[in-house]
């Protein structure tokens, strides 16, 4: 006979299997807390709170009276255009990385590990944003965000040899633009799909493959790890309180020991601490914009905050030259425009896109959650329209649609 703990975890599995993307979505939000309250203190949690607490809300309303039912077009990629459209893909992504390199002037891991200059690192670090194509730019961020993890996730069933190739060129541009954010994008929807099955073995192997990249592009941007001399320290104003301003670590670990630090504090803090410098400085240095900080509302008046803000936290590295952007979490695009106001519309409309995803992808959820938790994991340093369209968003939901009889025999296979 089952008993009351049995029905109360049977519920609650049931109510995290059916809504797995609104966890995600906490679990990210809880991170983004945790960061903001080692660096900020609790002096800005109501705020946190008033968007948790309406972003909740808005999810149970929503998913409880909007689309029951979503009719989505049968359009079918007929199966023997499968392989030439997956081979002209994978040959486009070889080829459009070879040109990025060109238009960079080289590729910037290569260029970066033959320098013990920390401030020359930066600047390679740099050319690789300043390149003057909008085409190029956006291309390469179609690919890293959508195009590949898209792929990866449905050739590893589907077709193993394409798999490893596609993995071997995508790896390689991931690393070699040194973000390390690319690999885990590349590589998260294959993870989540292979922790949904329980496929333990495989779960851990790719995380341990993404881990070790991104751990040898901090070796690479950082020449202290690699006997190089220790990272210059720029001086940082004098404020009333620590909470937008690092403070600068004294003590000297072991490169091994540094190498934990800095991911720790890349995953746990950085975009949490990122969040709370835009607290400190919003409104009580710089204004609430009122619509003035969307680029397609402002017009002539358009402030792009992310970038005033880095000026205010690396004021050296902005006298030297260097331009920056201190991005963060997408609600703080909408708080930096209209206050506690912006914070509740923004938990409003992304309950309302997780519910019509919940719908788009039906029965199918392996591919929703596996799909968009990228696109979930990126709105904690992006705002919700970059991530929608240049971030890839739109485009993962498109491909989906493009080759949807294709995750759909997926799941079949594993159901």
């Amino acid at each position: 006979m089952e008993t009351t703990k049995d029905t109360f975890l049977s519920v609650v599995r049931s109510g995290i299997r059916n809504n797995t993307l609104f966890f995600i979505a906490i679990i990210v939000v809880l991170l983004l807390l945790y960061g903001l309250v080692a660096t900020s203190g609790t002096m800005y949690a109501g705020k946190m709170a008033v968007y948790i607490l309406t972003f909740s809300v808005a999810y149970v309303v929503f998913n409880r009276f909007l689309f029951r039912k979503t009719k989505v077009s049968r359009f079918s990629l007929p199966p023997n255009y499968f392989n030439p459209t997956i081979n002209l893909i994978i040959l486009f992504v070889a080829v459009f990385q070879v040109l990025h390199y060109y238009m960079i002037g080289a590729v910037p891991a290569v260029k970066s590990i033959l320098s013990n200059d920390f401030y020359e690192i930066a600047r390679i670090r740099q050319d690789i944003k300043s390149v003057d194509s909008a085409l190029i730019n956006y291309s390469s961020s179609f690919l890293l965000k959508a195009v590949i993890p898209v792929l990866l996730f449905l050739l590893y069933y589907r077709d193993r040899k394409k798999f490893w190739l596609l993995l071997a060129v995508g790896a390689f541009y991931s690393f070699a633009l040194m973000q390390k954010a690319f690999i885990v994008t590349i590589l998260l929807p294959l993870i989540v799909g292979f922790l949904l099955e329980r496929e333990w073995k495989k779960t851990l192997f790719y995380l341990f493959f993404s881990f070790g990249v991104v751990a040898a592009l901090t070796v690479v941007s950082n020449p202290s790890l690699r006997g190089g001399p220790p990272q210059p320290v720029t001086e940082q104003p004098v404020v009333a309180t620590p909470a937008p301003h690092k403070a600068v670590r004294t003590e000297q670990y072991s490169a091994p020991v540094e190498l934990v630090v800095a991911l720790y504090e890349r995953v746990f803090i950085t975009t949490g601490e990122m969040v709370g410098n835009w607290f400190y400085y919003i409104p009580d240095t710089l204004p609430y914009l009122k619509g003035n900080g969307y680029r397609l509302i402002g017009g002539s008046d358009y402030r792009d905050y992310s970038r005033e803000i880095y000026d205010k936290l690396k004021p050296g590295y902005a006298a030297m030259g260097f331009t920056g952007t201190a991005t963060t979490a997408y609600f703080m695009y909408d708080y930096s425009n209209f206050g506690v106001y912006g914070l509740m519309a923004a938990g409003i409309y992304l309950a309302l896109l997780l519910v019509w995803l919940k719908s788009f992808f039906g029965a199918d959820r392996r591919s929703l959650v596996a799909l968009n938790s990228v696109s979930l994991i990126w709105l904690s340093s992006a705002a919700f329209t970059t991530t929608l369209f240049s971030g890839g968003w739109i485009l993962t939901i498109l491909l989906y649609w493009f080759f949807r009889p294709y995750f759909v025999r997926l799941k079949e296979q594993h159901a």
